[in-house]
């Protein structure tokens, strides 16, 4: 895998657009592409008419897929009650169906169903050269880029405290051998929620090195000239900075049609900002391709 692009901005800035304007252009280029959409609207599937709820060879070398992220999250607590019930299978008393009916409920699930979904289709899809991710409306996407770095520090602490109790039972059963139940590990290496927290932590560590790795990701901010969406382009660059995530490029799409803005220009100064005009048909592929190829030096 070469790279991975992710396009950020507002809702209805051009994200979508612009991301298979980036696709068709390297699939012309003779490159491998899997371009996904984690956005719940799933705009992708109305540029390319084709259903994509599969992964699927839309052109050349280009494929496509939009994921269910509702179908991700059943997936994600499916396989977590799974493994729950493994760990605690001594604490029979515990309904873990039920507890997990109701935890997919729970605010923030669809984030972290996101979460684990990008690692998943990620590392699925590496064998592309490129990778391009259409991305939901800025809150939504700047908690799935927090989720990973804040997961890693509750994990850390959750590691460093159960290996502190696993360490306690070991020196009382060194004591008092009887007093430990025999399911209760006093050793790191055979204690089950150790192990889960281990696992948890590949899965945030392996987000984080992704977002954090300026050789292999590039991440664009999409905006137009109105000032709505200067101000949450803005917002992206601040929430990114928090994360120490740095972008790469600005998408200026549909100049000219919401009138000048020259804030744009100082805000960003220090980033390239790509001007794209309104493309009235986003179906035409002709059209996308030569949109796409003013990107190509900044992610080939």
């Amino acid at each position: 895998m070469k790279r991975i692009i992710f396009f950020l901005g507002k809702g209805g800035v051009g994200k979508t657009t612009s991301s298979a304007a980036l696709s068709y252009a390297l699939s012309d280029k003779d490159y491998t592409v899997y371009w996904m959409s984690i956005d719940p609207a799933h705009n992708i599937s109305d540029i390319t008419k084709t259903p994509l709820k599969t992964k699927t060879n839309i052109y050349k070398n280009l494929f496509a897929e939009e994921i269910n992220i509702d179908e991700y999250l059943k997936k994600f607590l499916h396989q977590t009650t799974q493994r729950m019930k493994e760990t605690y299978k001594y604490l029979q008393i515990i309904n873990l169906e039920h507890m997990f009916d109701i935890l997919k409920h729970s605010p923030g699930m669809e984030e972290y169903a996101t979460m684990y979904a990008l690692k998943d289709k990620i590392e699925e899809n590496s064998d592309f050269e490129y990778i391009v991710i259409d991305t939901p409306p800025t809150g939504l996407m700047l908690k799935i880029f927090t989720l990973p770095f804040s997961s890693k520090m509750w994990i850390e602490k959750l590691i460093k405290w159960r290996k502190m109790i696993i360490s306690k039972r070991a020196a009382i059963a060194n004591i008092k051998p009887d007093a430990i139940d025999k399911d209760l590990a006093i050793a790191e290496e055979d204690d089950k929620v150790l192990k889960e927290l281990g696992f948890q932590k590949e899965y945030v560590d392996f987000l984080i090195n992704i977002l954090l790795d300026r050789e292999q990701t590039k991440i664009a901010i999409v905006l137009n000239e109105d000032k709505m969406s200067l101000n949450e382009s803005k917002l992206i660059v601040e929430g990114l900075k928090q994360l120490n995530i740095k972008y790469d490029f600005i998408i200026l799409n549909k100049e000219g049609l919401m009138g000048k803005n020259d804030e744009i220009k100082t805000t960003f100064k220090d980033k390239p900002i790509l001007s794209v005009p309104f493309i009235r048909d986003a179906t035409n592929i002709e059209s996308l391709i030569k949109i796409g190829e003013r990107f190509l030096n900044l992610v080939i």
